[in-house]
């Protein structure tokens, strides 16, 4: 049974959401809410949740202030993140963490 989005979203803690803006033109630009699915020591994989989904990834650069952000488009790469998050256990040297979110996600295709 599908659980619904805006009580998910009310409860989920404000460090694992973001909102992703795209611009479809010059003038619209469409938001999404994306949640935390993987996590590892230097970079987070979110996840849309518009029936399109998108992978993004923010990435802490040592030195910089902000994150870079991009979005994946490459499954094997979303593969290996989920890997080093933890979803085989430590993967190449690092220990993550995975989310409830993505349960959530697979409840509600």
């Amino acid at each position: 049974m599908p659980l619904d989005l805006a009580s998910f979203l009310h409860h989920t803690p404000v460090s694992e959401k973001t909102v992703i803006y795209l611009h479809t033109d010059e003038e619209t630009i469409i938001s999404y809410e994306a949640l935390l699915i993987a996590q590892t020591r230097y970079r987070k994989l979110f996840i849309t949740l518009e029936p399109k989904r998108r992978y993004l990834v923010h990435t802490e650069v040592p030195g910089e202030e902000e994150p870079e952000v991009d979005f994946l488009t490459d499954y094997e790469e979303v593969e290996a993140l989920m890997e080093d998050a933890g979803l085989d256990g430590i993967h190449d040297g690092e220990q993550g963490i995975l989310y409830h979110n993505l349960l959530f996600l697979l409840m509600n295709p």
